[in-house]
């Protein structure tokens, strides 16, 4: 997944409320896209807020040629 920048991100769930059916409190998520203040997950076709979650990695792709591999950030 590539998040605005080129970044792929993992988040984690810390509030599910309301989204119990949905969301699992402590299970790490696969972050598609970022819109309007919410995530689009993997698996997720609706935008989630982004306080129900917090970043458990950011992964920056290499760039093209590069090939020392993406620098991720916990």
């Amino acid at each position: 997944m590539k998040s605005n920048g080129g970044v792929a991100m993992i988040v984690r769930c810390i509030d599910n409320l309301f989204q119990t059916d949905v969301l699992v409190e402590g299970r790490e998520y696969e972050v598609r896209a970022e819109r309007d203040d919410c995530y689009i997950l993997s698996g997720f076709d609706k935008g989630l807020s982004k306080t129900r979650f917090e970043i458990v990695r950011a992964c920056r792709s290499p760039s093209r040629g590069d090939d020392t591999g993406g620098h991720c950030q916990r």
